[in-house]
Order: C-alpha cells, then sequence, then structure tokens
C-alpha cells in the first residue's frame, strides 16, 4: 500500500525556490559576519535568478518535511532528538525555542545549546525575539552549526514569552516586523528560513487578519514557509496548556490559505495526535503535518510508523532494544559533561518514557527507574538494574503499525467551512511595492 506522502513526491514543490520579491536593504550592522559580497547579493539576489540556491539544494538532500515534530520547550532538547532519529530516519525535528540573547549571551558556550549530531538531519532551529541585532547575531553563530533551517517563533503564547519578553505570538500583531526580522535572519544564515505562527491573537482573530499577516510576511521577506498552529492564541493570562485546550481549532483556516497563497508552502498544527489523522491532512492537500506532544508522549508508536505511512520506506525492522543499545551510546558519552550533574541521568532518561506508552511493565519501569536515580552513576548501570520489568516480547517487536485504511474525516467537513477568499487592498499592494 503506497503512503499518503508517496503521491505527492512527484508533484512537490519545494518550499523554498519560489521566486525572489523586492525586500527591505538591511543595515550593514543587521547582516553580521556576512562578506560584503554576500550582502550585496542579499540585497539584489530579486535581480538574477540562480539556478540552483541554498534553498533548493536544502531541499534536495532530503526528504519534504511532509511530517516534522513541534518545538517544545524542555521537551526537544538534544536527548530526544537522538532517541528520535534513532526511530524515524525521515522527520524533520526542531529544536526547543532558543531566545535570541540567550545564543548571543553564551557565545563562548553555544555547543550546550546548539551542538547536535549529524545523523539528527533534517533539523530546525527555532529562535525567538524582537531584537533585530539580537536575532542577527544569533543566527550567525548558529549558522556554523549546520542546521538545515531557521525557524521564528511567532506562536508561543507564554506569559514569559508574549507577555513580559514581548515576542512569540505577540510577533503576529506587527507583521512588517516579523518581515523585517527575517530579513535579518535570513542575512545571516545559509539555509531556508520559516515562520510557525497562529491563526489570530485575542480579538485579531479574523481570516483576513491572519491573511494579512502571511502577505506582508511573504511579500517583504524571503519567507516561503509557514507553520500554522490552528488555534488563536489568548494573551489573558492564561496557561500555554489552556492555550492549547480553550481556543477552538479552526483547520479551514488552514485549508483556506492553500487555496489563497498557493506559491507558499504551509505545514498545519494543533490537535493532530496519531499518524491516521496525519494522513488525513495530508490526502486533504496539507503540503506538511507537524506534530507536538502525541510525538513525545507516544514517540514509538507515532515516529515508529512515519517512514513507513508518511514517506513510503521499506519497514526498518529495528525494535526497542536497539535503540535502547545505541542510545546507551550516547547517553554514557555525555552524562554531566557540562558540570553540577548536567546533563543528569534523569535528563537522559525523560525522552525513553514514550517508547513504553501503553505496554505492559510500563509504570513498574518508571517507578524503578525513578528509584535508581538516587544511586545508579550510567545509563547502562541504570539500564541493567530496571529494565527487567519490561517483557522480552516488548523490547525485541518492531514497531506494530498503527495505522489504519479506514477513512477519517477530521479534516473533510473543513473544506465546507472556508472563509470568503482573500484579497490585497489596492492601497496596501502600493505600501508593500514601496515599502
Amino acid at each position: 500500500m503506497k503512503s499518503a506522502g508517496h503521491a505527492l513526491l512527484s508533484s512537490f514543490k519545494p518550499p523554498y525556490s519560489f521566486p525572489q520579491k523586492n525586500y527591505r536593504r538591511l543595515p550593514s550592522n543587521l547582516v553580521c559576519g556576512i562578506s560584503t559580497t554576500k550582502s550585496r547579493k542579499f540585497n539584489t539576489y530579486n535581480q538574477k535568478h540562480h539556478s540552483l540556491s541554498n534553498f533548493d539544494m536544502v531541499a534536495e538532500k532530503y526528504l519534504p518535511p511532509w511530517f516534522s515534530v513541534a518545538p517544545m520547550m524542555e521537551w526537544t532538547d538534544n536527548h530526544y532528538r537522538t532517541m528520535a532519529r534513532l526511530v524515524s530516519k525521515h522527520a524533520w525535528l526542531y529544536t526547543e525555542m532558543l531566545a535570541a540573547e540567550t545564543i548571543v549571551y553564551q557565545e563562548k558556550n553555544l555547543d550546550r545549546f546548539l551542538a547536535f549530531s549529524p545523523d539528527q538531519h533534517p533539523i530546525v532551529l527555532q529562535i525567538g525575539g524582537n531584537n533585530l541585532e539580537n536575532l542577527a547575531k544569533a543566527t550567525r553563530l548558529a549558522n556554523s552549526y549546520g542546521y538545515d533551517e531557521i525557524n521564528l517563533n511567532c506562536g508561543c503564547p507564554s506569559p514569559k514569552v508574549a507577555g513580559h519578553g514581548c515576542f512569540g505570538v505577540r510577533l503576529m500583531l506587527d507583521p512588517e516586523f516579523v518581515a523585517e526580522a527575517m530579513n535579518v535572519i535570513a542575512a545571516n544564515t545559509d539555509v531556508p528560513v520559516s515562520v510557525k505562527c497562529r491563526i489570530g491573537v485575542d480579538d485579531h482573530d479574523s481570516y483576513n487578519e491572519l491573511c494579512n499577516f502571511i502577505h506582508k510576511v511573504s511579500s517583504l521577506s524571503p519567507t516561503r514557509h509557514f507553520i500554522i498552529h490552528s488555534r488563536k492564541a489568548l494573551l489573558n493570562g492564561i496557561s500555554p496548556a489552556d492555550n492549547r485546550r480553550i481556543p477552538p481549532l479552526k483547520y479551514e483556516y488552514y485549508y483556506a490559505l492553500l487555496r489563497d497563497f498557493p506559491d507558499l508552502r504551509f505545514t498545519i498544527n494543533g490537535g493532530i495526535t496519531s499518524i491516521d489523522e496525519v494522513r488525513a491532512a495530508q490526502n486533504e492537500g496539507a503540503h506538511g503535518v507537524m506534530v507536538g506532544r502525541a510525538a513525545y508522549h507516544n514517540s514509538w508508536s507515532m515516529l515508529g510508523n512515519v517512514d513507513t505511512a508518511i514517506y513510503g520506506a521499506p519497514p526498518s525492522g529495528v525494535t526497542r532494544r536497539q535503540v535502547l543499545e545505541k542510545y546507551q551510546v550516547y547517553a554514557d558519552s555525555v552524562i554531566g559533561i557540562y558540570g553540577n550533574n548536567k546533563p543528569s541521568l534523569r535528563d537522559l532518561v525523560k525522552p525513553l518514557y514514550g517508547l513504553f506508552w501503553g505496554e505492559h511493565g510500563n509504570g513498574v519501569w518508571k517507578r524503578n527507574a525513578d528509584s535508581a536515580f538516587h544511586h545508579c552513576k550510567t545509563f547502562k548501570s541504570l539500564m541493567e538494574e530496571t529494565m527487567s520489568a519490561i517483557p522480552d516480547s516488548v523490547l525485541d517487536s518492531p514497531v506494530a503499525d498503527a495505522y489504519s485504511t479506514t477513512c477519517i474525516d477530521k479534516f473533510a467537513d473543513s473544506k465546507n467551512l472556508l472563509p470568503s477568499p482573500y484579497t490585497v487592498k489596492e492601497e496596501e499592494e502600493k505600501q508593500l511595492l514601496y515599502a
């Protein structure tokens, strides 16, 4: 049986290779560490069409981002991504959001925040911030680490980020600034850039307002890829968890964007919790699907089916025992390397809990591991002491199909709820033309 993504392969157009437009000329202080030649190219590249840009090269190097794991604070760290890549070879992985200020202020300690194994490709760095100079310098510093894309966070509703920090989803209220930020980021990196956002903020939640944001950012910057969390954000002090639960999902906004911006690429995010739902979103035309907590809490079932169900690859036959054996080499090589017992054994075991979600012995293993943290000094010794709680039949079985041929209609009704087509007002078009 062919995967949902299989039919898209022949028609896939990389989200990074669309005709360039006129973008703002950047002050020299915002083009950090970029040669004069590269700076001139950035400011005039709309006048030349290279046969193979850096954007095309990234898109050709890996399979397309049909499936990606969302950036999640304190979750999608180096340890989780190492484990995830042992399970799926093709899923696109995102870092946690890193504030530009953190990267700048930790310039002498960058490996702790930016280093990753080459096995983690394709991998996207998500950064956040509202200071152009810091965004420029942070991007330049990150560029040497070889990420495959740089993403700007315009979707985090956390009070620390969107409230006191005045970035994250609050940036959606200022699309001109976001466009300027994306120009700054693009000028300081050799890879594609993208934006992750919500569908609105508080009362600024109409489809037209979302389109104005997309139109301005894409018209005034090289941004061609948008990840759309299909809920609006509420900035009234509610928790990030409530912001994932209270605002209703409006997938119709996402599918309307596909209609109204055919030259852009959009990844859908929010409320998608199974491989069947990923395939259903693709069947309705989604360019890509991003999954968050389901890819963390149930990593074996979710990630283990990505390569076969989404990318059409043959089964790898990998077992959880093999994953743990390879992860052990990594874990024991990095434990405590940053001093003060960081990363700790507990930090390194945390990403593994999703490997045994719903399996017999999972609860006992977690309790045993919690006790072993107090005296075990290595990952290997902890595994030897605790893994007897998990049956061999679980450890040695390859991933089972977690998808079906049953039609999922989660997104079908969205096509019947599409808002009216977006049209750019003439005066706005003139403003953008001469910006």
